[in-house]
């Protein structure tokens, strides 16, 4: 039986590792017959801008050929399902013109069904 697992990523793509780390564990569930969302909010909000540069890490890292979020999310976008909550997308001032193509907003109510809905929440 599958299940349904939610990974929450509450951390801006700089200088960490949990954005970029967190999307292919999402992808991982998939291959595993699992039904995965990830879901942007607060600060990881951050990380659905298209054609940024996040890096993460050691500074020398950002000089070699290490993918982009970006990169991880539209890899995966046609397996995982991806969300950011639009009260952060809007305090973050991110207008929809900068937002990665196939990521769709939920309001509060909608993550707190998905929430309740899921049967593991992950946050990062």
């Amino acid at each position: 039986m599958s299940k349904k697992v939610n990974v929450i990523i509450t951390q801006p793509p700089y200088g960490k590792e949990d954005s970029f780390s967190a999307i292919p564990m999402a992808a991982s569930q998939v291959a595993a017959g699992n039904e995965a969302s990830i879901i942007f909010a607060s600060g990881g909000v951050h990380s659905i801008v298209k054609g940024q540069k996040t890096g993460y890490g050691d500074l020398a890292v950002w000089f070699k050929d290490v993918p982009s979020v970006e990169a991880e999310i539209t890899k995966n976008i046609e397996t995982v399902s991806f969300f950011a909550l639009d009260s952060d997308i809007g305090k973050r001032s991110i207008s929809d013109s900068e937002i990665i193509s196939g990521i769709t907003k939920l309001s509060i109510d909608e993550l707190t069904d998905k929430i309740l809905e899921a049967d593991v929440n992950l946050v990062f």
